[in-house]
């Protein structure tokens, strides 16, 4: 169970939580993506879902309804994909009412469903929005892990990955001691002598993550565009042989 997290836009979050679900779905894992970014532009608009045939809109449940909702359960709002083994819960601009209204148990309400799903996906991965509010704060506690993603070209994301790690320590301290941060993702990677000095920095900061390069690839917006996983729309991208050395490494002890 792993929280894709950085509160600054642009990081490569999205692109990180659904290239990393892709790879371990390729070695024949099941795999949960949970959008918990509310943002118009986020994975819930890049990756098509289905919704079970026949069921009207008014039924169409989101992440937003497992938070205002008690007798809604994870299952009701996970769906199929395209993708054999990938399954996803969407969530909409109006999950931002969860930071604005805090219900009841917004910080541990995540993590209960998913100790109490009773379902057999193999992994679950969160993509959080840019921020570090209430829903940031309920992937931690529901996770064991944080994947840390950072423009490898950007000193400002090294800055801001300060402010997260205070947060983290506050999550670890106070909600959940079993939290660790076990990946940093320099995405937009080019080799250069400040992606070098970042990569040290947060080697430093970071001493028992594993620190992943994963290359810049102009695909990526054309695939957003065509509804697709960068894996599928240019399947021998550079990108995508980094996610799956990601995949390995971080998941080496689950098996399919």
């Amino acid at each position: 169970m792993a929280a894709i997290c950085n509160q600054k836009g642009g990081a490569g979050k999205t692109t990180s939580a659904l290239e990393l679900a892709m790879a371990l779905v390729a070695r024949g894992l099941r795999v949960r993506v949970i959008d918990a970014d509310p943002q118009e532009a986020s994975l819930s608009v890049w990756l098509r879902f289905f919704y079970p045939e026949g069921l009207p809109e008014a039924d169409r449940k989101n992440l937003r309804d497992l938070y205002f909702e008690p007798e809604v359960t994870l299952q009701d709002v996970t769906f199929a994909t395209p993708y054999t083994g990938l399954y996803f819960t969407p969530s909409f601009p109006d999950l931002k009412d969860v930071e604005s209204k805090h219900p009841a148990g917004t910080e541990t309400l995540l993590q209960y469903h998913l100790r109490n799903g009773g379902d057999d996906v193999d992994i679950n991965l969160i993509d959080c929005g840019p921020g570090l509010g209430p829903l940031t704060v309920s992937a931690l506690v529901a996770a064991h892990d944080v994947y840390i993603p950072v423009q490898a070209g950007s000193g400002l994301d090294v800055r801001g990955a300060a402010a997260l790690n205070r947060t983290i320590t506050t999550v670890q301290q106070r909600l959940n001691r079993e939290l660790r941060v076990a990946a940093v993702v320099l995405t937009d990677f080019e080799k250069s002598t400040l992606a070098r000095q970042i990569g040290h920095t947060l080697a430093k900061a970071y001493p028992d993550a594993v620190i992943l390069p994963a290359r810049t690839n102009i695909r990526i917006g054309a695939a957003q565009l065509a509804k697709e996983p960068l894996r599928t729309f240019e399947p021998s991208a550079t990108t995508v042989l980094d996610y799956d050395l990601g995949a390995r490494i971080l998941f080496a002890q689950v098996q399919a």
